[in-house]
Parts: structure tokens; sequence; C-alpha cells
């Protein structure tokens, strides 16, 4: 059942950010109800046809979901969203700073129905940062602007977007972080607690060993490649059969058993590279020997050999060869679950797993356009006549 089983999670959001948290906490058991526009639906359910003609952008995001649509722009919708917050734990909505106040659905409003209320806010900027609080972004503009994608590329390239949408999953993770804080405490207080997340700071999340330099110190980070502005070695390099791996070999012990893999047990008594601070500062010196030792194995050989030696060393694999790798030698891996107009599909079980569960989590796949809206409605006591008007009048 896991262990937010009874747990119940209102998703109004859209794309990926804020219904990405909400299907981590489907996965830990919470009752999800997932939001959507009548007619259209969430905007990810056309990015793709990946998944036999539906996108595996939507399958991904709303697993382990209910579905239902109400217009959040009609007093009918907001009537609609006002009665499931009574019942509901969790809110998660990501709009731009103030759309739900002029739906009628920001937090004092919500909080006054039901006190116990968490409602997690996602936006692109703080709502404390004067003149920004109400501009929209994404996980692109995020990149953009908080330094991730100029310290990302060649140094002498463009800058470069990461290529997985990073900030958007991390805002994700902060959600579901803050909002499982707020719900400890209210198990103590008893009340709930507006949660706050942007993706302004969710990027700067990522990036902790360079931001206290920057912010003590007149030092910036810019794009180095697969190079590490402060670790050293620790990088990409080319083999002989022209495939690529990582080496990261920084700390003490790890570069002597590089050394002693290349056969360079010299290098430990260069002065130039004692240490890592060393090797980070004499790097142009470093590289092209280590690149012309890399270059005279090919990489399985290689792998074998730092393996043995233990020092972190890994080919770099496509999406399609690393899960194919991974899930062979663990089949458990994945899990097959079934949705009600495509069948069985296959995904990726949860990431996170207790030790407690008995069997693995399956999760449920996402739901069909307004799959459960009917019996949604119904527990709230609409009868078939207001559920139809409702769905003529496009409400849902």
């Amino acid at each position: 059942m896991g262990p937010l089983h009874g747990v119940r999670v209102l998703d109004v959001g859209t794309a990926m950010a804020g219904p990405y948290s909400a299907a981590l906490m489907a996965d830990l058991g919470a009752e999800v109800i997932k939001v959507e526009k009548p007619l259209r639906g969430d905007l990810i359910r056309h990015t793709d046809r990946n998944v036999r003609g539906q996108s595996g952008y939507f399958l991904g995001l709303n697993r382990g979901k209910l579905g239902m649509t109400a217009d959040l722009r009609t007093a009918e919708g907001q009537a609609i969203i006002a009665e499931l917050v009574k019942e509901a734990d969790i809110l998660v909505e990501n709009y731009r700073g103030g759309t739900m106040e002029t739906w009628n659905l920001g937090y004092d409003r919500l909080k006054a129905i039901n006190p116990g209320l968490i409602y997690c806010s996602l936006s692109m900027f703080p709502d404390d940062v004067p003149g920004y609080d109400h501009l929209v972004g994404n996980d692109k503009v995020a990149q953009a602007i908080t330094g991730l994608m100029d310290n990302t590329g060649d140094a002498d390239g463009m800058p470069t977007r990461l290529g997985a949408p990073i900030v958007d999953a991390a805002g994700g993770f902060l959600c579901a972080i803050g909002v499982l804080a707020a719900l400890h405490q209210r198990s103590v207080t008893g009340i709930g607690d507006h949660v706050h997340v942007s993706l302004l700071e969710a990027a700067y999340a990522l990036m902790p060993p360079w931001i206290p330099s920057i912010l003590n110190s007149d030092v910036n980070f810019t794009r180095q490649g697969h190079k590490h502005p402060l670790l050293a070695p620790y990088q990409l390099y080319e083999t002989s059969d022209g495939c690529y791996m990582v080496i990261g070999a920084f700390h003490q012990e790890s570069w002597r058993r590089l050394c002693a893999a290349i056969h360079r047990e010299d290098l430990l008594e260069d002065e130039r590279f004692a240490s890592n601070f060393d090797r980070v500062e004499n790097r142009d010196v470093l590289d092209p020997i280590i690149e012309a030792e890399i270059r005279t194995r090919p990489a399985a050989e290689w792998q074998s050999i730092l393996e043995e030696l233990v020092v972190p060393a890994a080919p770099v694999l496509s999406i399609r060869e690393s899960i194919e790798r991974f899930t062979s030698a663990a089949p458990q891996m994945v899990v097959e679950t079934i949705h009600d107009e495509l069948g069985a599909i296959r995904m990726l079980r949860p990431p996170i797993r207790l030790s407690s569960e008995d069997e693995p989590v399956v999760p449920k796949a996402s739901p069909l356009l307004g799959q459960d809206a009917d019996r949604i409605l119904a527990d709230l006591g609409y009868d078939e006549a207001a559920i139809e008007g409702l769905r003529a009048r496009k409400v849902i």
C-alpha cells in the first residue's frame, strides 16, 4: 500500500514539475487525483506519440493517478476543487504566480475551507522576488537564467542545455520533500502549510559545489566541456576503439590506483600533481599524459583493469543502452502495468523503495482524460444529471 496510503493529493498542475512531484507521492501510496483541462487535457498529452500513438511524456509523469477534468477558470470548476479540498491532504499547483488567486483557488481561500491542507506552489521565480514573481518560465528558461546552461558545453562553444529536464525534475523532488516535511509538521500541530518552491532556487540547489565560492569570492564557473572545474582527473577519455569513458580519480587513493593502472607511478612523484588542487591547477599538463595512455587500450579492457583496481570509471552509454544493460542484469527493475487504452505497458519501478514493502510497487498507469470524473463527482454528491450538465457546459 505504501507509506502514504490514506493521503489524498490534488494535482492541478500542468507539464512536468508539479505533476512529477505528485507522481512521486503516488509511488509512495498516496491517492492522487489529476485535474486537467476539459476536452484537451494537459499539454504534455500532445508532445509525442511514442507509445503506440500516445505520449510517453504524459505516461511517465502521471503514473499512479486518478483522472478528472475541471475548468478552473469557471465558478463551477472552482466549486468542484473547493469540494475536493475538504477531503484532501495536499494540493500541488505550478501555475504562474498569482494565477490560482485569480481563479479564487489561492492558499488563503482553500486554507479557510480545510485548515489542515498542505498547499504546494511551484513557480519559475520565488514569490518574494519583486518584479519576477508573476513571470512565466520553464526548465529551459531556468537553465538559462541560473547559469546551468552557461556552465554546460564546450569551453569554446555555445552554452548548452542539459539533456534531461533536470530543473523541472529538481523542482518536483523539492516539492515532494517540502510536502512530506509539512505532513510531518501537521502530525504535530494539526495545521497545514503553504510550501513554496521555485525553479530558480531548484536550479541553484543543483549547484552546491559552486554557490559558496561565488557568494564569498570573485570566482566564476563557466563551461569546460566534459571536465570538472574543481576536480582532476575527472573527465571523459577516448579509448583505442573510439569509445568514451568517464574516469573520476580525483581523490588521493583513486589517483594512486589510476597511476598504477596506466603504469605511470612516476606521476605520483611530480609535485605538479601532488594534490587535487595541484592537478586542477596543472590540468593542461596532466590531461595530455592521461589521454595518451587511455588511447592505448579498448574501452572494455580499461573497464576491467579499472574495476579491478577500484578506480571510478564507466563507459558513456545511450539511455537505451543503459536501461537495457541494467534491466537485463536486474529484470525486477521493470514492472508491467495495464493502461485502459494501450493494454500492458512496461515501466521502471518507482525510484524509492522501502525494505518493509512485501512486494514490488507496480504503479497504476496514467489515466485517460477525465477517466474517473464521474465517480469522483458522485462521491462529492453530484447526481448523474448534474454531472451531465457540467459536461455539456464543458466545465468537465
